[in-house]
C-alpha cells in the first residue's frame, strides 16, 4: 500500500469516526439534561414541522404543555432570537422556520434581537452598531420568510427598555450562587464581564418570560427552540418562573448547522462559515466552491466507498434547506455523484432560493413599523 493511499483510507476513517462522534454527541445530552426524543410527539401531532420530520429538531422538554395548547385552541406565545453581530445565514433560517410553524399553529411570536449582547461580548464594536444591522438586515429577512404582523412581536433590546425593568424584576427570583452554577462565569474568559453575568442571569431570562406578563395576557405555555447550548438558559428560566408564578417555559432542541469552513458550526462571527440571506451571487459560488465536505480528494476512491453525508456541510445545506430528498443521500453513499457536481447542485438551489428571498426585501422594509413591539410594561411600576 503506498503513502498517498495509506493517507486517504486514513481520512476517510477520521471521518466516519466524526460522524460517529456527532451522533453520540447528542444523545449523550438527550441523557445527560433528562430530555425527551421527538417521536412520541410526532406520532400523535397530526401536523409535525419539517424540521421535526428531518430530525433536525430533534428532543424536547414539556411539549405536551404545547400540543395541549394547540389542540384546546388555547393562547401559547414563542421566544427565540439572535444577536444581530451579522446578517441571518441559513442556520438562523432553520430556527425561524420552527417559529413559523408555531405561528401557523397558533403561538404569539417574540423575537429579541440583543445588540446589547453583541456589544458586552465583543461581537459588535459598538451597540449603535448591532442595532443598524438589526434594522437594516436582520428585520427585514425575518419579515420576508413570512410572518405575520399582528402575531409577531419583534424588538431590538437597546430600543425596547421595557426588558430591563423585567429584568430587574425577575433578577430576585435567583442568586448570584445559582447563576454561577448553571453558567460557569470565568473571569478569565474572553468576553465576560458583570454585563455577560447581569445579561445572561436577568436580561436573557426576561425575554423567554415576557409573554406571561400582564401585558400579554399573563401566564400560557410558552415554547422556546434553542440549540442545545442553550440549555442553562431554559434551566434557570424554568426555575425563575416557578417562583414568578408562571407557567415553566418549554423547550425544544436543534441540532447545529454544520459551518462551511468545517471548524464547528455555522456561525455569523466566523465569515467562511456562513452563508447569508443577504448574499451575493458572487460570494455564495465562492463560499461553496471552497466548502470543506464528506468527500475524498480522490475520485475513484470516493466512488467505490462513497462519501459520507452526516458530516457533510453541503449535504446538511441541501437537505436542510433546499432539497430534502432521500436520493440525495444515496447519490452521495453510492459515489454516483461526487462533491464537485454536488457543489453545482447546491450553488444553483441556494441561489434560486435567495432570488425569492431578496425580491421580498424591499417591501418588507416598508413594513418593518409593523412588528415592532413597543407595549410598555405598566404592571411592574405600578404594582399590579
Amino acid at each position: 500500500m503506498n503513502l498517498i493511499q495509506k493517507r486517504v483510507e486514513k481520512e476517510y476513517k477520521e471521518k466516519k469516526d466524526f460522524s460517529l462522534k456527532d451522533k453520540r454527541y447528542y444523545q449523550k445530552k438527550l441523557k445527560e439534561f433528562g430530555l425527551k426524543p421527538l417521536m412520541q410527539f410526532m406520532k400523535y401531532f397530526p401536523e409535525p414541522s419539517e424540521n421535526m420530520k428531518k430530525g433536525i429538531t430533534y428532543a424536547h422538554k414539556d411539549i405536551e404543555k404545547i400540543a395541549e395548547a394547540i389542540a384546546n385552541k388555547k393562547p401559547w406565545a414563542a421566544v427565540s432570537g439572535l444577536n444581530p453581530s451579522g446578517p441571518l445565514h441559513f442556520g438562523h433560517k432553520i430556527v425561524f422556520e420552527e417559529l413559523l410553524w408555531m405561528q401557523k399553529h397558533g403561538a404569539d411570536i417574540f423575537i429579541p434581537l440583543t445588540n446589547d449582547e453583541s456589544y458586552i461580548v465583543g461581537k459588535s464594536g459598538s451597540l449603535a452598531e448591532a442595532r443598524k444591522i438589526a434594522y437594516n438586515q436582520v428585520i427585514p429577512s425575518i419579515i420576508a420568510m413570512g410572518f405575520k404582523p399582528k402575531k409577531t412581536h419583534i424588538f431590538v433590546d437597546s430600543d425596547y427598555p421595557e426588558i430591563y425593568n423585567i429584568a430587574m424584576d425577575l433578577s430576585t427570583k435567583t442568586t448570584l450562587n445559582k447563576s454561577f452554577k448553571i453558567f460557569g462565569f470565568d473571569q478569565t474568559e474572553k468576553g465576560e464581564n458583570p454585563g455577560t453575568m447581569f445579561y445572561r442571569s436577568a436580561v436573557q431570562i426576561a425575554q423567554i418570560l415576557l409573554p406571561q406578563y400582564p401585558e400579554f395576557g399573563g401566564p400560557k405555555p410558552t415554547l422556546v427552540p434553542v440549540g442545545i447550548d442553550q440549555y442553562p438558559y431554559i434551566l434557570l428560566s424554568r426555575d425563575v418562573a416557578e417562583k414568578k408564578g408562571f407557567i415553566p417555559p418549554a423547550s425544544i432542541f436543534l441540532k447545529f448547522l454544520f459551518g462551511l469552513d468545517g471548524k464547528g458550526k455555522m456561525s455569523a462571527s466566523k465569515e467562511d462559515s456562513s452563508l447569508f440571506l443577504t448574499d451575493s451571487e458572487e460570494r455564495v459560488r465562492k463560499i461553496i466552491k471552497t466548502a470543506y465536505t464528506g468527500g475524498n480528494p480522490f475520485a475513484d476512491f470516493q466512488r467505490k466507498h462513497g462519501g459520507i453525508p452526516e458530516i457533510c456541510p453541503i449535504y446538511t445545506l441541501r437537505i436542510n434547506h433546499i432539497n430534502f430528498k432521500e436520493k440525495v443521500k444515496e447519490e452521495c453513499l453510492s459515489g454516483e455523484v461526487l462533491c464537485g457536481e454536488c457543489k453545482k447542485r447546491a450553488t444553483k438551489e441556494v441561489l434560486q432560493y435567495l432570488s425569492k428571498h431578496q425580491a421580498k426585501l424591499p417591501e418588507a422594509k416598508k413594513e418593518l413599523y409593523k412588528y415592532l413591539l413597543r407595549t410598555p410594561i405598566k404592571s411592574i411600576l405600578d404594582g399590579k
